[in-house]
């Protein structure tokens, strides 16, 4: 009676390269244009060259980036898909949605270009517009009302920053090429003057708020940043200079 033969311990998987030596070879039988690969697994004994091998990986490449901008998001999270790709996914997404777009509302109070716009904070239809020429615009897309306007200087008057304040939104704050960094309200009232310039050669090209720390941050046209408190006091003053 023949003894039974005892179960194979199942070996992992393992890859060798084993390249024949040109001796072994027959003479009949051509020269590879690749070395070949030798698939070691369980219960098998094959050989695969090279070029059967790179078509299994590409087999396993991510397909290209797809029009969900939700799927793309999901498979760069799992790691299926690198930035660029993520990035080119999410443009592609963009674009094919152009489409579908639409004007909503447009108006055009300015004989200026539009410098500025900021959102309120606890009216999401409420919009705050700045021009050039310093006119201020507040425009509640959902009435149909005749939106607030508050005239400006006109030339060398652009609005180069706007923010709502955070402790009271019917004010706003405002940075100017007119050298002024300010509070108003919508009454066309400046409230505070928080930095202020006397000649045409300074001015005030950005604008920041935090209501949590309660601080209003501005910076000029030479690179000075200034850090103030909601009373108008001058916290930090700070020249933005490049290293030597």
């Amino acid at each position: 009676m023949a003894p039974k033969k005892r179960p194979e311990t199942r070996k992992p998987f393992e890859v060798v390269l084993c390249p024949k030596s040109k001796k072994s070879r027959s003479a009949r039988e051509p020269e590879p244009e690749a070395k070949k690969l030798c698939v070691k697994g369980p219960g098998c004994s094959r050989r695969l060259d090279s070029g059967c091998l790179w078509e299994k990986l590409t087999s396993l490449q991510v397909s290209p980036p797809c029009g969900s901008i939700v799927r793309a998001l999901h498979q760069h999270k799992l790691g299926r898909t690198d930035w660029p790709s993520l990035q080119k996914g999410l443009q592609q997404s963009f674009l094919h949605s152009l489409a579908s777009y639409q004007i909503f509302q447009k108006a055009a109070p300015f004989d200026r270009r539009a410098t500025s716009l900021t959102w309120h904070p606890t009216h999401p239809s409420t919009l705050a517009v700045g021009s050039k020429g310093g006119d201020i615009m507040l425009w509640n897309l959902g009435l149909k009302d005749k939106p607030t306007f508050i005239k400006g200087i006109g030339a060398g008057g652009s609005i180069t920053g706007l923010k709502f304040n955070p402790l009271n939104t019917n004010q706003f704050f405002t940075s100017s090429m007119e050298g002024t960094t300010r509070l108003q309200d919508f009454k066309g009232n400046t409230l505070q003057v928080y930095a202020s310039y006397d000649t045409c050669n300074f001015w005030f090209c950005s604008l920041d708020v935090s209501g949590k720390s309660r601080v209003v941050v501005t910076g000029d046209n030479v690179g000075n940043v200034f850090l103030l408190n909601m009373d108008g006091k001058e916290l930090i003053s700070v020249p933005m200079e490049p290293s030597s």
